[in-house]
């Protein structure tokens, strides 16, 4: 008998198109075509054996809404099985042919002896006696002609009959949604068969409750079953349970099988403490010597990545939180010096394991600081005992050893200054200005700048004389210069304002009024303008005098030069000031009258 048209075209689709492959896993919301195979990201000391989870998701993302949520299911299912040792096959979006075919050769492939468990994603439909996987190609209408499930569906008992041949170790199965096809029913033992498997699954309710009141509509199992699958030691048979938990009040009803497997977990009992992580090494229940000298950082960050993972994995978050309080603790007790370490404790562990000893160790904190603080004290009274005693003995001697020694100074600087005197009569010679002043400087020291001897300006209407060192040159600069005061101020505003702003680093400003005719200021530091905001490293003084009885003329004597040598140039501007004649009428009286 010749195949129906539309089986026939079927069939040279499928020997037109590419044989089943094997691929590497890959991200995304769509399951790929063909078998996608995934590593197990985690391996634990508690699972012997192979374990192989074989995710179904017959049809494409863009079938429809249905189809799409099976696609993202897939891939949050592919997560969570990865994290928790299980090797990923996803078989993606076929039509007929192409799906008997490919779970024909996923079968194949399946080693012995392997924990398998199977999730039929999006929608399949409960037939007279099986329940059926339904191809991307399905017609819309299929649950509603039930004549046409064998010839457009893939039996979910010859699947499950042809992986029991394998002779796995365990068998489940995960049935997102059934749908009763007309006049069948998603009998979850009829799909199970005589290959032992143990089934669960949710099958669509009506869209009210037997009150008549709305229900909690569910886009699919995914959510309430990745929360059965995240309980450690938890059988399948108490999967189902939590399962029926979840699903309580919404639109998808929780089915089995007649007899579930007790000897199956997802995550089985001591998973999480068989994984080689660092945060393993915490021990919760460690007694304080234990923890002495130990580096708990390294396990705490690894704790930290494993909760990142395994959110659902209360052993690591327990150990992360016993982690941090033994810090915490190794902290709080490592010496008195660190109080705040000892209170951050207390106050983050009010009831914590090591409360009581963190409490007694600042109690004996606390007393050893009151012995110490009692002994520095009289250690303190008794130094400070001597040391008056020494003090007022040394002031004595000082005393007697300080006049002794002012008198020699005395004598000793008399004969100095003396001396100085002569020398400075005999090497210093007198100069004068145009404007009316004069005084003395070293010859053997200074010499005038042939460009400014008594230098005057017409533009600026000022005089002015500058000597540069025999030695060190124009490294050393001092200078008079006499100029009219156009704003008529004081000699502080004129240096506030002229000098000032062109020296850096001021070490002395005061007025300086030693004769009852005139007015002076004085400024002396360090740094020199040498371009728009740069500086040297050179000292200055800078002395300026007016009349009291006539502002109209400003003299400005003052020097520069190198910080190292400023006791021997400072010594000798204060010379040339104190030498220093002013005419006893200025060259520009009258400007402020």
């Amino acid at each position: 008998m010749a195949p129906p048209a539309r089986t026939g075209r079927r069939w040279r689709r499928l020997a037109a198109a590419t044989a089943l492959g094997l691929a590497a896993a890959t991200g995304g919301h769509a399951a790929s075509p063909g078998l996608t195979v995934q590593a197990a990201a985690a391996r634990s000391s508690a699972v012997t054996g192979q374990r192989i989870a074989l995710l179904i998701v017959p049809q494409a993302a863009a079938s429809g809404g249905r189809a799409a949520t099976a696609n993202a299911d897939e891939e949050a299912y592919r997560k969570r099985l990865g994290d928790i040792g299980f090797e990923v096959w996803t078989l993606g979006p076929a039509d007929r042919p192409q799906l008997d075919r490919g779970l024909r050769e996923a079968v194949g492939r399946l080693p012995e002896d392997a924990q398998v468990a199977v999730f039929a994603l999006g929608p399949t439909i409960g037939g007279a006696d099986d329940i059926y996987l339904m191809p991307q190609d399905t017609p819309a209408d299929a649950g509603q002609r039930p004549g046409l499930l064998d010839s457009e569906g893939v039996r979910l008992s010859d699947v499950l009959r042809r992986i029991a041949r394998r002779r796995t170790r365990e068998l489940v199965v995960v049935i997102d949604e059934c749908q009763s096809a007309a006049g069948g029913r998603c009998d979850f033992d009829a799909a199970a068969g005589s290959s032992g498997a143990s089934v669960i699954g949710g099958e669509r309710a009506g869209r009210r409750n037997a009150s008549g009141a709305p229900i909690a509509g569910r886009a699919s199992l995914r959510d309430p079953m990745l929360a059965a699958m995240a309980q450690e030691g938890e059988t399948f048979l108490q999967s189902h349970e939590t399962l029926k938990r979840g699903l309580a009040g919404s639109d998808l009803e929780p089915r089995a099988s007649g007899a579930l497997t007790t000897a199956f977990a997802f995550i089985p009992q001591a998973f999480f403490a068989g994984l080689r992580t660092e945060c393993n090494k915490i021990d919760p229940n460690a007694e304080p010597a234990a923890l002495r000298g130990v580096n708990l950082d390294p396990a705490i960050r690894a704790c930290e990545t494993m909760t990142g993972t395994y959110p659902y994995a209360r052993p690591f978050e327990d150990r992360l939180q016993a982690g941090r309080e033994q810090r915490a603790y190794q902290r709080a007790v490592a010496s008195c010096d660190d109080p705040t370490a000892t209170a951050s404790y207390s106050a983050s562990y009010p009831a914590g394991r090591f409360r009581a000893l963190v409490d007694t160790f600042a109690v004996e904190c606390g007393r050893t600081r009151d012995r110490q603080d009692e002994a520095r004290r009289q250690q303190a009274d008794e130094a400070r005992r001597q040391e008056e005693d020494r003090r007022r003995r040394q002031e004595e001697m000082d005393r007697q050893w300080a006049d002794a020694r002012r008198q020699r100074e005395q004598d000793e600087q008399r004969r100095l200054d003396e001396e100085r005197r002569q020398r400075e009569l005999q090497q210093r010679t007198t100069v004068g200005s145009a404007s009316g002043w004069t005084l003395n400087y070293s010859t053997n020291l200074l010499e005038i700048s042939p460009l400014a001897n008594d230098q005057f300006d017409p533009q600026k209407q000022t005089y002015t004389t500058i000597w540069h060192s025999r030695q060190h040159g124009e490294q050393v600069v001092m200078y008079v210069q006499v100029s009219p005061n156009e704003r008529c101020g004081s000699a502080q505003q004129f240096i506030t304002e002229q000098i000032r702003p062109r020296r850096s680093q001021i070490s002395r400003a005061q007025e300086v009024n030693t004769s009852p005719v005139r007015a002076g200021f004085v400024l002396e530091g360090r740094g020199t303008a040498v371009a728009q905001g740069s500086f040297d490293d050179r000292s200055f003084y800078d002395f300026a005098t007016i009349r009291r009885d006539d502002r109209s003329t400003i003299t400005n004597i003052g020097g520069r030069f190198p910080a190292e040598f400023s006791d021997l140039y400072r010594a000798e501007l204060l010379r040339m000031m104190n030498s220093m004649q002013l005419p006893g009428r200025d060259v520009f009286n009258n400007r402020c009258s």
